[in-house]
């Protein structure tokens, strides 16, 4: 036997037959990390000359490995710590008669703060893997993670089966229906997941994600990939995009075999020109799969007795009359099917086009609002458009092969209840299809000394004719063929034409601003900003009454935050005040939201009053480098909830949480 020994510490590594270690990934970890070794035959020795600890999967994982977006060629991996650690994922391709795991590949792993995240790349599609999380500590300590399999995306032509999900969120009276939701469809053995949002019951509430959602849905999501948007419970809080990865925030597109899915954040603003109505119908427009499907969380129809108007004693609106200004979108483009929760009871529409029962010829909605939240239930009266309603928690599972797709709606119990099979897509039906509106590149819109738009047409075949005086362009306008220079307040009119006619008109309204000097230091300044406190309870329409605020505290913290201001626990608020240092000279756009109101002025400019706390409110801005008086007013209006996040993004600067690095007083 060799001894060599350089370490102060101990590691040992072993692979045993039928065991799920990989002894050379491993000693490759160690030794980067710094350890000697000693060998013997198989087994790896380190002398014992300092204690370590080698912990099992569940002493430093906050959160467990989890599966994120799946495609033919990689997979991300996530789990969370509870202290730093270097850790990588070890996988490897399941091989045939091999007799134990084999993890020959390994992938660095990113981290911020003790959240990490590692992709698997350059994988073969439709095939099966095993993964395991290894690291180390900055005391020397390992930890590892059992081995989990998982399997990436499969070929265009291919067979494949997906579970929808919607409204997870804690049931207090039931609190474990999603962790028997997710094992019944488990039990499907899916090749992915979709969830419509209400993931958890309060997107900032950090136990909410760690334990209700991520800790009850561990032995699904360790093997199954999960894709998912944002609910209204979500409040589009950090914490959404810490744990839950998205290309994109509010809109993304993914493709699996032959079919797409669009999945779209209905809490931010849907209508008719909006950034994300135009997204929405570009990506629609440009898609070749031939199954189209939708995810969003808000119910374009709907039997609910009372989300929609008490129907114990007046009519109901049936639905969310905001989303249904994307069914244009569903029916021009051909979408197949809109999966949705929200209304907590499970709800299949007829194929409905035009507002009308359809029979085949129509888009399909359902409401799959029964994976965790406590359930609802439907008015006494059928709706026109219903084919079948049941409350019940629940879960989908589709199935998918070539021109042929089968739906079940499972319950908890095991049990189908409802079921149909489609042969053929909506996408066969679609002929003659005007273009998407064309679209700016850019979604600036102040102007402090000149800016160049561009316009993008759906595909490169396609004309943008435009004007720039506010009349209605047409093919007779003028042609578009490069940027265009906005110098002034301007209303840019733009439209796309193809061989059957003229897209609907988009209009970009830019103004013209001055950029903000800072402000010269009358003192020294120092770190953080000031505050003061008041109680007291306010309507929402009130628009005065941070202006007719009488502090009761007054004090500094070291950033907009609530930890070190003394407050009740329901109706108060908080006015912080001081200068945000911009880092360079240029464009400047913040936004955030809150729980209940929120508002943000910067010099003399109010850049956002925000009375829903579902959605991210913006604010442009252009700011000379330096200091710039900031005034940020708050008001809490729910017991035991007070939640701020303010982003920013600027010159060569990604949005981000602002640090507390930019607030000074």
């Amino acid at each position: 036997m060799r001894l060599a020994v350089a370490s102060s510490q101990v590691f040992c590594l072993y692979q045993i037959s039928g065991s799920n270690f990989s002894h050379t990934s491993q000693y490759a970890l160690a030794a980067e990390a710094g350890f000697t070794f000693i060998g013997m035959r198989n087994v790896l020795f380190l002398l014992l000359l300092a204690p370590l600890t080698i912990f099992g999967q569940d002493s430093l994982f906050l959160v467990k490995p989890y599966l994120q977006y799946a495609t033919q060629t990689g997979i991300r991996v996530h789990w969370e710590t509870t202290a730093p650690v270097k850790a990588y994922v070890l996988f490897g391709q399941a091989l045939p008669n091999s007799g134990s795991v084999v993890l020959n590949d390994r992938a660095h792993a990113s981290s911020e703060n003790d959240m990490h995240y590692a992709v698997l790349n350059n994988l073969r599609p439709e095939t099966v893997y095993f993964y395991q999380v290894l690291g180390i500590l900055t005391n020397g300590d390992t930890l590892k993670s059992s081995v989990h399999s998982f399997k990436t995306a499969v070929k265009d032509s291919s067979a494949f089966a997906f579970a929808v999900f919607s409204d997870s969120q804690n049931n207090w009276k039931n609190p474990e229906v999603w962790k028997r939701i997710s094992e019944q469809a488990f039990r499907e053995r899916p090749d992915f997941a979709v969830h419509a949002g209400d993931l958890v019951d309060l997107g900032y509430m950090k136990d909410d994600w760690v334990h209700e959602f991520l800790g009850q849905g561990h032995h699904f999501m360790k093997t199954v990939p999960l894709f998912s948007i944002p609910g209204n419970h979500e409040h589009d809080a950090a914490l959404y995009y810490q744990y839950m990865y998205v290309p994109q925030p509010y809109f993304y597109s993914f493709r699996y075999g032959n079919a797409e899915f669009f999945m779209i954040d209905t809490d931010q603003y849907q209508e008719e020109g909006t950034d994300m109505y135009n997204a929405i119908d570009m990506a629609l427009s440009r898609s070749t799969a031939y199954w189209k499907f939708v995810v969003h969380h808000h119910p374009p129809f709907s039997s609910d007795d009372d989300d929609f108007g008490n129907t114990a004693y007046e009519i109901s609106t049936l639905g969310d009359d905001e989303v249904r200004l994307l069914i244009p979108l569903y029916e021009k483009y051909g979408v197949d099917i809109v999966f949705y929760g929200h209304i907590h009871t499970y709800e299949r529409t007829w194929p409905l086009l035009n507002n009308k029962v359809a029979k085949e010829a129509g888009v399909l909605y359902i409401n799959i609002g029964g994976s965790g939240g406590s359930l609802e239930h439907s008015a006494p009266t059928r709706s026109w458009f219903t084919r079948k309603v049941k409350t019940a928690h629940h879960f989908g599972y589709v199935t998918v092969h070539g021109d042929e797709l089968q739906f079940q709606a499972i319950d908890e119990n095991g049990q189908v209840f409802d079921a149909f099979a489609r042969k053929g897509s909506r996408q066969a039906q679609v002929r003659n299809i005007v273009p998407a509106a064309p679209v700016a590149d850019t979604y600036k819109r102040l102007v402090a000394d000149t800016l160049h738009v561009k316009l993008v047409a759906g595909h490169p075949n396609e004309q943008v004719f435009y004007t720039t005086d506010g009349t209605e362009p047409d093919g007779n306008s003028l042609l578009y063929r490069e940027p265009i220079v906005i110098s002034d307040a301007t209303v840019l009119k733009a439209v796309a034409m193809n061989q059957f006619g003229l897209s609907r008109v988009n209009s970009f309204r830019f103004e013209k601003e001055k950029s903000y000097r800072s402000v010269k230091e009358k003192k020294k300044l120092s770190p953080g900003l000031s505050f003061g406190y008041f109680p007291g309870e306010y309507s929402d329409d009130d628009e005065l009454f941070f202006g007719k605020a009488r502090f009761t505290h007054r004090g500094g913290v070291p950033a907009p935050v609530f930890d070190d201001i003394p407050h009740q626990e329901q109706y108060w608020s908080a006015v912080f005040s001081g200068y945000f240092k911009a880092p360079a000279s240029g464009y400047y756009r913040f936004d955030g939201h809150a729980d209940h109101r929120l508002r943000l002025h910067l010099h003399d400019k109010l850049l956002f009053d925000e009375k829903n706390r579902e959605i991210n409110y913006a604010g442009e801005i252009y700011l000379e480098k330096g200091y710039h008086p900031v005034r940020i007013e708050y008001y809490n209006k729910r017991k035991g909830r007070a939640f701020l996040e303010l982003f920013y993004e600027g010159p060569d600067i990604p949005r981000q949480a602002i640090p507390a690095t930019a607030w000074w007083k």
